[in-house]
């Protein structure tokens, strides 16, 4: 390891705590990596700092469309840490500036850390608008998809859009027998999520 040694003892101090900066923040970067592609970690590897919420992220007040604490999540700021250190070993290698490498460190490290925040908030918002409350659907419009006979023990189908998605569930019929394309309007939700609907006038 002479090599290494002699390496690193010709290295300025400021290069030296780059890369004792970017080295760990590569390697817990490339370790939740892997934990996320084998669905391990999480939720659970952010530790202590504030989680991010699909409603938080639109009330914690800033500029743009979450706030401030959104941003630091342990995702963000190891992507802060790793980005911000190999910009600045780069960029004090190519000019020598060490003011330049450590201001250019900064802005690429804080827009690292709010492309994760990004990207976790629409993460969020799917996972949100995964799980449908079937409650919602109450007094909301749809059309029959599947045709509803008179009889209540049996069902038909309906689309029904809801927060810009089209769920389809079964339904039984309040006024009668309702054929294919008949508008509706859901007046009741039953055990099983069965939608009960009545022919729109």
């Amino acid at each position: 390891m002479e090599w290494f040694s002699n390496w690193w003892g010709e290295l300025d101090i400021i290069l030296q705590i780059l890369y004792c900066i970017a080295v760990p923040g590569t390697l817990l970067l490339i370790i939740q990596t892997i934990l996320v592609i084998f669905g391990i970690g999480g939720e659970s590897a952010e530790f202590d700092v504030p989680e991010i919420d699909a409603a938080d992220l639109n009330t914690t007040g800033g500029s743009g469309d979450f706030g401030v604490m959104g941003l630091f999540t342990f995702q963000g700021i190891v992507a802060f840490f790793c980005i911000f250190g190999w910009t600045g070993i780069v960029f004090m290698n190519a000019t020598g500036l060490i003011p330049l490498a450590l201001a250019l460190g900064f802005v690429f490290g804080f827009a690292a850390m709010y492309g994760v925040a990004k990207i976790l908030r629409l993460s969020m918002k799917l996972q949100h608008s995964g799980t449908l409350d079937m409650k919602l659907l109450i007094g909301e419009n749809g059309t029959v998809y599947i045709p509803i006979p008179e009889d209540r023990s049996k069902r038909g189908k309906v689309n029904v859009q809801i927060a810009e998605r089209m769920v389809e569930c079964d339904a039984i019929s309040e006024s009668g027998p309702l054929a294919s394309n008949t508008p509706v309007r859901v007046t009741d939700i039953l055990a099983g999520n069965v939608l009960v609907v009545e022919e729109i006038s």
